[in-house]
């Protein structure tokens, strides 16, 4: 190793960071200078590993000459990790692309097994980080769009805060086993080297595994389903058993014979099925048959329950009676804390596939959030959209009846956790912090240069006759862009998330060649505390130990950090109306304007 090398890995180590990024840029050999420099402890023989969370590990896949780029795609190589705490291990992996539209992304998601003989996956090396479950495989997130590269692990963090005065999900139901299972994700920053050149900035996350869901392999009443889950899909009546998988339990059969598939899931065998075991057949094959056959019948029943509450709703049972029935069927706390969350975090992608529904007695279920990389501001194509930003109701499946018969109760869980400085800037605003601290400025400055057109470095560029438009207030009641429709000055439409705004007459012509909206932690950390406000005034919070009554012609003072309008919209001068003033010390207070 040269003293070049050592020197720039002490200072790396250190903290004492190089003035440029590219002298990490094209490290060969990367993780073996670390390990060699700080004399770490070798772990790659052994199969069952335990370390501490790393604030900041690096990998070196070798042996790949490209990342797959699809789910089905396998390749096998090498993976060396070292932690940044004096541990490294070299072990072999098998990964495989992961996700959905992220993988059409030029820096794609990938997922990996550590595999201790022969890349066979049935010899694989258990790995535990902190806090987590052990597990033989992780996910690896790229969030291509965000420029934190962890806004889901950011989400997942800030969601365990919300929850943590909650009794396990498990325990609800009274399967009483203890666990470290959380039941939705937590991850930590990697740098992720590809044949010792530079890949990016990803996010270490644990998979959507039983393991992480408290869950038995083969128990029936076990059910974890994830996917396309909606009405349309599922809970209205008529189940799409092609648009969504059974994680658990494993090892069940399709209505056909055949051996069920969760990379191509198809209807589950039933009791009327041809190919059902007859009553004397005490095979594996059997038993897995009949556990199949309650799985199934415990999906059919979650996706009758809203016909069974609409009828029940229709012979005029009074409210008492039809919210103990919902509660029978759903675990009321989950839904609650998943709707709060929701409109909290603005998450534009989590009423179809990025949840996750899940049962411990077959009967009633729960709720949690995946992958909120749509969040805090944050959309699909890098677009970012204001704190202020009106909520949209979910009304998808149980949140139908939520919404009509607990919007209290979501009230009061509002005010809840304000109380308890839970939903409070000081507690959020570190988390997102915290991430980018751990990263540092040196691996942003490479990621941006490895991926300068990820969205969240770039302007958005219009095609002739449009412009961005910043009248998100006007977002709900626009319509889609339409190729048909001749757009004057001055007309808005719809498109990718956001709004154009016609700066001439114009048809046929998309408002954009590329949508993209430059972002940082400054506008990240100035729209969490924006977003509690103006949810403050949806949820009608307001500390009454801080609130005055209404007082006449005050003047704005130098320690008021916002302005903001009874329904919580922030306002750079007041016209006339009753207005919140609020202040650096945490007081609030009602300002009356002539």
């Amino acid at each position: 190793m040269t003293n070049r090398v050592i020197t720039l890995l002490m200072l790396l180590l250190s903290g004492f960071l190089p003035a440029t990024a590219q002298d990490f840029k094209e490290f060969d050999g990367l993780i073996e200078a670390l390990r060699l420099a700080t004399q770490s402890e070798d772990l790659s023989e052994s199969a069952d590993i335990s370390l501490a969370e790393p604030r900041l590990a690096y990998m070196n896949l070798t042996g790949f000459p490209t990342l797959p780029t699809y789910k089905t795609g396998e390749r096998k190589g090498w993976m060396e990790v070292y932690d940044g705490a004096g541990h490294y291990f070299r072990k072999r992996v098998v990964i495989h692309g992961q996700g959905g539209y992220s993988l059409r992304y030029p820096k794609n998601n990938f997922s990996c097994k550590f595999c201790e003989n022969d890349w066979s996956e049935k010899q694989t090396t258990d790995i535990r980080f902190g806090d987590w479950v052990k597990q033989d495989g992780f996910h690896f997130k790229a969030f291509y769009t965000d420029f934190s590269r962890g806004i889901g692990e950011i989400g997942y963090q800030m969601f365990e805060h919300f929850t943590e005065d909650r009794r396990p999900y498990w325990e609800r139901s009274g399967y009483m086993n203890p666990s470290r299972a959380r039941c939705f994700p937590d991850g930590f920053p990697v740098i992720v080297y590809l044949n010792g050149k530079f890949r990016g900035i990803y996010a270490w996350q644990l998979k959507k595994h039983r393991k992480n869901m408290n869950m038995e392999k083969h128990n029936a009443s076990h059910i974890h389903i994830d996917g396309n889950i909606s009405d349309a899909h599922l809970f209205a009546g008529s189940i799409a058993w092609n648009e969504f998988e059974v994680r658990n339990p494993k090892d069940l059969y399709t209505t056909y014979g055949t051996v069920y598939n969760n990379n191509h899931p198809s209807e589950l065998m039933s009791e009327r099925s041809t190919h059902y075991p007859a009553a004397a057949d005490d095979s594996e094959t059997a038993e897995a048959m009949r556990r199949s056959a309650q799985v199934r019948e415990a999906i059919v029943r979650l996706s009758g329950y809203h016909d069974e509450l609409t009828r029940l709703e229709a012979s005029r049972a009074d409210t008492a009676t039809v919210r103990q029935r919902f509660e029978s069927y759903f675990d009321l706390e989950s839904l609650i804390d998943y709707a709060v969350f929701f409109y909290f975090s603005a998450n534009g992608d989590g009423t179809l596939k990025n949840w996750q529904w899940f049962t411990y007695d077959g009967h009633k279920w729960m709720v949690t959030p995946y992958d909120p990389d749509q969040t805090l501001g944050l959309g699909l194509y890098g677009q970012v959209r204001p704190a202020y930003f009106p909520i949209e109701h979910i009304t998808s499946g149980p949140f139908y009846w939520l919404d009509r018969y607990y919007q209290q109760e979501i009230r009061q869980r509002w005010h809840d956790l304000r109380r308890r400085n839970i939903l409070c800037d000081t507690t959020l605003v570190p988390i997102a912090e915290d991430w980018c601290d751990r990263v540092g400025d040196t691996f942003y400055e490479l990621e941006r240069q490895q991926w300068p057109t990820s969205p969240c470095y770039c302007e958005a560029i219009c095609n002739d006759g449009w412009k961005p438009s910043d009248q998100w207030v006007q977002y709900s009641g626009t319509g889609s862009f339409q190729p048909t429709t001749t757009y004057l000055p001055g007309d808005l439409a719809k498109e990718e998330g956001r709004l154009w705004e016609a700066t001439d007459t114009v048809r046929g012509i998309k408002p954009f060649i590329r949508n993209a909206t430059p972002d940082s932690i400054a506008r990240l950390s100035a729209w969490i505390p924006e977003r509690i406000y103006y949810l403050d005034g949806v949820f009608g919070y307001l500390q009454e130990t801080t609130i005055e009554e209404p007082v006449r012609q005050e003047t704005p003072e130098s320690d008021i950090i916002g302005i903001y309008t009874m329904a919580g919209i922030r306002v750079d001068k007041p016209t006339r109306g009753i207005y919140i003033f609020r202040y650096r010390n945490g007081k609030s207070r009602k300002v009356t304007i002539q």
